[in-house]
């Protein structure tokens, strides 16, 4: 197992450098700015490996094993920020009269009260069962902790600059349209039709969930056997960790199946407008910036059949793999003399990406 842990590490730090190298925001500087944290983090890990094992610590297990967790999370955490504060921290200007927009903030602070809940059930569970069994509520409860706290923290200033990327757009927009009511709700209905046709239905992924749980219970079985516990425990471990998945992969099935129904309720109740500015647009209630180290435009056209809209298509990195991003805007009456300028501005912000929102006459 320790062979694996190193090798998928290097895959991933391989795919997410040539994701980086594709980025139109590359640059040699940044590049030596990432070097430069990435040996920092490294002589960090070894100086901090080095006193657990080292020093005073050393003579208590129980000791290392929190400052070890605790050190763990606090690296991650402070590389990961580094990595966006160094990639991702760039955003226009405000104007001093500017009402900082809270909209991505608020959908991460419901996570983190969503976590901590979880993390403090999982806490008195430990607290209620057994001595014998109190290790199976914290691996619950641990796993999260070690995965998601440096993750809700990235998720945070993230979700702090697209806030001040949308205030930005809505603040000094390029294009401002506002839309009837009549075709602000035809557009919801066609665009969850368009959502619904794109989501599979229950049974087919439920049948998508069952190859990777055939694949993984059998290995669990496996690990469990090789650790030399007695049939009790063994059942107990694979019985866990099986439920554990099975509610992740449930939760995120169920979550992605009802995603069109979610989207239609957020365009219905948003305002019935769509701002593009220099940062990024705001549409259907929601706001998408041009461009990130792992997300950027790659392509922008109008539609040819009805309703008349803007397609805006993402290219999407995540650790080795990608997956393209398409987002629709509903064209306004009138909306299309304002095609040229927007075709303009957005080629010049995005000179990598393929724009074509109007013919051009050579």
């Amino acid at each position: 197992m320790t062979i694996f842990l190193p090798i998928f590490a290097l895959l991933t730090a391989v795919g997410a450098w040539q994701a980086w190298r594709r980025s139109p925001l590359y640059s040699t500087k940044i590049a030596l700015k990432m070097m430069g944290v990435t040996l920092l983090l490294a002589a960090a890990i070894g100086g901090f490996t080095l006193g657990i094992f080292s020093g005073p610590m050393s003579r208590s297990p129980a000791a290392q094993a929190i400052v070890g967790l605790l050190g763990f999370l606090l690296l991650t955490t402070c590389a990961m920020v580094l990595v966006v504060r160094i990639t991702d921290s760039h955003v226009a200007r405000l104007p001093a009269s500017a009402h900082l927009a809270t909209l991505h903030r608020r959908k991460v602070q419901k996570w983190v009260w969503r976590f901590l809940v979880f993390e403090l059930v999982s806490g008195a569970a430990a607290m209620a069962v057994p001595a014998d069994w109190q290790w199976l509520p914290l691996l619950i409860g641990g796993f999260p902790l070690l995965v998601c706290s440096p993750m809700l923290a990235i998720f945070y200033m993230m979700a702090r600059r697209n806030d001040r990327g949308m205030t930005a757009v809505m603040t000094m927009p390029w294009i401002h349209w506002r839309y009837p009511k009549g075709q602000w709700e035809a557009w919801a209905k066609d665009q969850v039709a368009w959502e619904r046709s794109k989501v599979g239905t229950a049974k087919s992924t439920l049948r998508s969930l069952a190859i990777p749980f055939a694949i993984v219970v059998p290995l669990l079985s496996l690990g469990a056997w090789m650790s030399g516990g007695s049939f009790l425990e063994n059942a107990a471990i694979v019985g866990g960790m099986t439920a554990f998945l099975a509610l992740i992969f449930g939760g995120l099935a169920w979550y992605g199946l009802g995603m069109p129904e979610r989207d239609f309720r957020r365009i219905a109740a948003a305002p019935a407008e769509a701002y593009f500015g220099d940062e990024g647009f705001y549409s259907n209630g929601e706001y998408m910036p041009w461009l990130l180290s792992g997300q950027y435009l790659v392509e922008a056209k109008m539609a040819g059949d009805a309703p008349p809209r803007l397609t805006l298509a993402f290219q999407s990195f995540n650790g080795n793999s990608s997956r393209l991003i398409e987002k629709r805007v509903a064209l306004p009456e009138g909306g299309a003399l304002d095609l040229p300028v927007l075709q303009q501005k957005l080629a010049a912000r995005c000179p990598k990406a393929a724009v074509r929102l109007v013919r051009t006459v050579h």
